[in-house]
Parts: C-alpha cells; sequence; structure tokens
C-alpha cells in the first residue's frame, strides 16, 4: 500500500511486514496532516490518498486512527455491530444450529411458566433476536482491566483487522508511550493478525 499527498513529494510506502513510522518534526505539519487524517477518517474530503495494488481505499472505512491509546474503545457501536453479526452468523451454521434451536425453545418455554406463575396473559415474538439477546447479555470483546497499554493495543488492533477488516491502523505518538522494544513486539505480534487480506501498522510522531 502507499499513502500519497499532495504535499508530499513522494508517497509513504506502507508494507506488511515492516511497520511503517513517519516522522513529522515541526508541530506545524504535524498538527496539520494529523488534522486532515482525522478529517478523512470522518468521512470528510481531504487530500490523503491511501491505494493498494493501484486501487484507491476508502479513508473512512479502511483505516483506523488512533489519536491517543487511552482512547482505546472495545464497546464502540462499529464493533459490537460486527461482533454480533458475526456471532448470529456462528450461531446459525451446521455446528451450533441445534444448540441455538434448543436454548430459544427454553427461554420461550420459560415466558410460558412465568405466564403461569404470574397470572397475566403474555405475548413473544416467534423470533427471537438474537443481536438482541447478545446485546442485553452485555457480550463483547473481553479486555482485562489489568492489561498494560501494550496489550490493549495489541488486542486493539486485531480487532481491527480480524472484525472490522480495516486495511491501516495508524497509531499517532506511539512513541510517546512505548519504548523501542515494545513497539518491536507490537509489530511482530501484529504480523501474527494479517491474513489473507494484509493489515498494515504504522505509526508516526
Amino acid at each position: 500500500m502507499k499513502l500519497v499527498h499532495v504535499d508530499l513529494e513522494k508517497p509513504i510506502a506502507i508494507h506488511r511486514n515492516c511497520p511503517t513510522e513517519w516522522i513529522i518534526e515541526s508541530p506545524e505539519l504535524f498538527l496539520k496532516y494529523v488534522e486532515q487524517l482525522q478529517k478523512q477518517n470522518q468521512g470528510e474530503e481531504g487530500n490523503f490518498v491511501l491505494s493498494k495494488a493501484d486501487t484507491e481505499l476508502n479513508m473512512k472505512r479502511d483505516v483506523e486512527l488512533v489519536l491517543t491509546p487511552f482512547s482505546l474503545d472495545f464497546a464502540d457501536h462499529r464493533i459490537q455491530k460486527r461482533l454480533f453479526t458475526e456471532l448470529v452468523k456462528s450461531a446459525q451454521n451446521e455446528e451450533m444450529f441445534l444448540e441455538t434451536q434448543r436454548i430459544i425453545a427454553e427461554l420461550k418455554k420459560y415466558i410460558y411458566q412465568l405466564e403461569a406463575v404470574s397470572g397475566y396473559e403474555l405475548e413473544q415474538n416467534e423470533e427471537i433476536d438474537l443481536s438482541a439477546l447478545l446485546k442485553l447479555m452485555g457480550v463483547q470483546t473481553e479486555t482485562e482491566k489489568e492489561m498494560g497499554l501494550l496489550e490493549k493495543l495489541t488486542q486493539y488492533i486485531k480487532v481491527m483487522a480480524e472484525l472490522l477488516q480495516k486495511e491501516l491502523v495508524i497509531l499517532v505518538n506511539i512513541r510517546s508511550y512505548l519504548n523501542e522494544t515494545q513497539i518491536n513486539k507490537l509489530s511482530q505480534i501484529c504480523l501474527l493478525y494479517t491474513s489473507p487480506s494484509p493489515r498494515d501498522s504504522t505509526s508516526s510522531r
């Protein structure tokens, strides 16, 4: 992949097996480029173009911009929506279908029992919304409170790459939070999450 900007003489090459670091020494330029990346990541027009194999990618859909690692939100609606979609697919596949039907039958049986005990006549939908049920149960990707910053970043990039199918994760100013050893470890671990369609991580400061 490559990231180009009208003000840059050369494109920024992004390689699958070697995370790219873009160092911007000027505070003014740093602010300028980060602001533009943020706006395009939110769906606005801008001067950055990300491409892969001569095909332009969508800066909002295909890029995850992490301005600060302390803002990582594993309960983000994008993650939850995609997670529930995948879980519902799994619940309805051949391996889980019978078990899913058994649990749905038990839930309906439980409502009938509540009706008998309460003395109220109750109605219930014939079809149970599995996504709504998962949301009600508070299902989300697991993140331990004791996780360190490196572990949280690793887990977040995994979710972005595998669940949301992001092509590129940009970590802004990452050297302010991680040392060289941690950055190298993060890079190596993230390579494990690149599958059929490569996912890449780049950082800038």
